[in-house]
């Protein structure tokens, strides 16, 4: 019963904070509007967790993509608006753009060993440059085609946005990867012990490149949905993802699959999250209250990952030891082979 409840932890916790809400705020929360509003929202950061998650299992960092995620933003806003193309060339330029920086941080960490927060650090603070740069600092909200706008603001059976259906997509197919496939069981292999996985034959620069490809390829298409639902481009809005991107990813390793970074746990935390900040907003908490839980949630959620960690290193020690029965039956062998010689 309990490994049942440390492994559907965050399921619980979900279930106890709508029930939280919704007796605290009946004639608001708990309504339809109220949770397509909650799966619109958290689309996106989605998006970008899942991305933030895939280094994570190899035991890299990302810290670029709030800036990459900024860098979709402002180039699907101004392909759409002032060079006009059609919102798939649109898509294809923002995914190819994203995933050449993932490459360039996959390159530079995985092949020539940098450091990956520097590495990502500085990858991000340039990208943020060039989105000012492009943007001049300024909004880009005219000229965006309505026909777009429809695969931001669609709701399908009138109330579930589809946003949150790309995002279930993405996490199906990263969990179909990542459990049922080889590729998969390589990533966590190099997250548990590069130096065994190296050992085995595991290609570790090029794999750890792949996981920051799909990380960028991820922040891009999460600005890109970001326009399709706001209807507009800032050129800062997306640098507010990375924080609770990262806290959704640890918050998640500590469930479904614990221990271990996974899609399902991720995705539950990010709704865990929205509907915290959603439900104290609604209680009247100021707009800095945000940043003050997605903090706490950080830290809290690393130390719970750390700790699940210790747990399951301690639980394979105490395996691995031999056992009290074992112990005897040697023993009895010793003694016997001195008085059979007699």
């Amino acid at each position: 019963m309990s490994k049942l409840l440390r492994r559907n932890s965050l399921l619980v916790v979900f279930v106890l904070a709508v029930i939280f809400f919704t007796i605290l705020r009946p004639a608001v929360f708990p309504t339809i509007a109220n949770a397509g509003s909650i799966m619109s929202d958290n689309a996106v950061l989605t998006l970008v967790a899942l991305g933030v998650m895939m280094p994570l299992i190899v035991g890299q960092f990302d810290l670029s993509v709030g800036s990459v995620a900024s860098l979709a933003v402002m180039l699907t806003a101004g392909l759409l608006a002032h060079q006009q193309l059609p919102w798939p060339l649109v898509l294809i330029c923002v995914l190819l753009t994203g995933a050449v920086a993932g490459c360039v941080m996959g390159l530079l960490i995985g092949y020539l060993g940098l450091d990956a927060l520097i590495v990502s650090l500085g990858v991000g603070s340039a990208i943020s440059g060039l989105v000012l740069m492009y943007s001049n600092g300024q909004v880009i909200y005219q000229g965006i085609p309505k026909t777009f706008l429809l695969l931001g603001q669609t709701r399908v059976v009138g109330f579930v946005p589809l946003p949150f259906i790309y995002a279930l997509v993405v996490a199906a197919v990263l969990w179909f990867v990542l459990n049922l496939r080889p590729a998969g069981r390589r990533l966590y292999a190099i997250g548990g012990s590069p130096e065994a996985a190296r050992l085995i034959g595991i290609n570790l620069p090029r794999n750890i490149l792949y996981t920051f490809i799909c990380s960028s390829t991820l922040a891009s298409l999460a600005g890109f949905v970001q326009v399709a639902r706001l209807g507009a481009g800032h050129p800062t809005g997306a640098q507010s993802f990375l924080l609770p991107a990262f806290a959704a990813a640890f918050l998640g390793a500590t469930s479904f699959r614990p221990g271990y970074y996974n899609v399902w746990g991720t995705v539950v935390a990010v709704y865990l999250v929205g509907i915290g900040t959603t439900g104290l907003f609604m209680l009247g908490a100021q707009t800095y209250v945000q940043p003050i839980f997605n903090g706490t949630l950080l830290v809290v959620a690393i130390a719970g990952a750390r700790l699940e960690g210790l747990r399951k290193s301690k639980v394979r020690a105490t395996a691995d030891r031999p056992t009290a029965t074992d112990r005897p039956a040697a023993d009895a062998t010793l003694v016997k082979e001195p008085a059979s010689a007699g």
